[in-house]
């Protein structure tokens, strides 16, 4: 049903389109013309899934327009291009109809494989090893859920049953569990579901726990009923060699600094939970080894993910000094079940002694 309700929001951004190219079909427009109306679409393009995905839209109407318009933006960009090229072969055709089939085509397909992407939920396996550690362990580390926002309940709970069969010795839900659209029931089957695991759970905040309708109360009180161990800015001993720092998340102003934790077990391996990988730098200052974060879901809507890559730590591993950060994709979406970036993704670490 939401497919074929963002069909329509696109078919209604490319009639907006349509009517633009219908008033202009009897202007002779030059190359170099083309060419910047060509660069203008796809620049207008990013900057509505730039604004999208960085605000809550909160008018019911506005928002899918905004993802809509983006679609059919982008692919007209994409349709002229093409026309430009069968132009160099084919002079005789109606330049209206061809982009209109042309854009509508590519816009139908794009948003089909966006709306595939967001419910396909995909392991990512990752190996680490240091000297500090004396036994291997894998730790599953799941971001970004947002249960009920971009995903059906169907896909998160089949997510969460696929995490729990890999039999990590630890998992950590690493913020964004649920947003502003994540109903009580919705949040509360997924608690149960964590709840099954045989191993421990750890939870972190994210900064959409602090901000929906279910209070960050209630998702930690039902997360705490199941057996999830809720981490604000505190230390875990995981085993003698190997030690969890949960961190507030960056949104917070009450989140401690990093130089007021003291990390009771310096000589072990420091893996570090932090929702947002903005403060990595400044989490370094503690001697961590490895830091898991997500938020940035590696941009969601093409091409957000490379926009992002120039400025912050999108998507991914990135070091500094001795340590290392890794950036989640997220195990779903925010405000709209369109994803067309990289897929949804999970983390299964393993973590090892290393052969020095």
């Amino acid at each position: 049903m939401i497919f074929f309700i963002f069909i329509l929001w696109f078919l209604l951004a490319e009639s907006i389109i349509f009517v633009v190219r219908f008033l202009l079909r009897k202007v002779d427009i030059e190359l170099w013309l083309k060419i910047i109306i060509i660069v203008l679409e796809v620049v207008i393009s990013i900057a509505l899934a730039y604004l999208a995905m960085a605000t809550n839209v909160g008018y019911w109407f506005i928002s899918p327009l905004m993802f809509a318009l983006n679609v059919a933006l982008l692919m007209d960009a994409s349709a002229q291009v093409i026309y430009l090229v069968i132009r160099i072969f084919h002079k005789n055709h109606k330049r209206i109809v061809l982009l209109s089939i042309l854009s509508n085509v590519l816009g139908v397909a794009f948003l089909t494989f966006g709306m595939i992407n967001m419910q396909v939920v995909s392991p990512k396996y990752l190996s680490y090893s240091s000297s500090k550690l004396s036994n291997t362990y894998k730790v599953a580390f799941v971001s970004d859920v947002h249960v009920g926002s971009s995903q059906t309940l169907e896909t998160t709970l089949n997510t969460i049953n696929a995490i729990k069969n890999q039999n990590a010795d630890f998992t950590i839900i690493g913020g964004d569990l649920i947003d502003e659209y994540t109903t009580k029931s919705e949040m509360e089957s997924v608690a149960k579901a964590f709840g099954e695991f045989t191993n421990p759970v750890y939870f972190i905040r994210g900064n959409h726990d602090l901000t929906g309708e279910v209070t960050i109360n209630e998702l930690e009180a039902s997360l705490t009923s199941a057996g999830v161990k809720v981490v604000v800015d505190e230390f875990i001993k995981l085993a003698d060699d190997l030690t969890l720092l949960g961190r507030e998340d960056l949104s917070n102003s009450n989140r401690k600094k990093i130089t007021d934790l003291v990390n009771p077990c310096p000589s072990s391996y420091l893996l570090v939970a932090d929702h947002q990988p903005f403060a990595f730098e400044e989490n370094c200052k503690i001697g961590l080894d490895l830091q898991l974060s997500g938020h940035t879901h590696a941009g969601q809507l093409f091409p957000l993910n490379w926009i992002y890559s120039l400025a912050v730590h999108s998507y991914g591993e990135y070091r500094y000094q001795n340590s290392i950060l890794n950036v989640s994709s997220g195990a779903s979406g925010w405000q709209n079940p369109l994803r067309t970036e990289i897929g949804c993704q999970y983390e299964i670490i393993t973590l090892s002694p290393s052969n020095n």
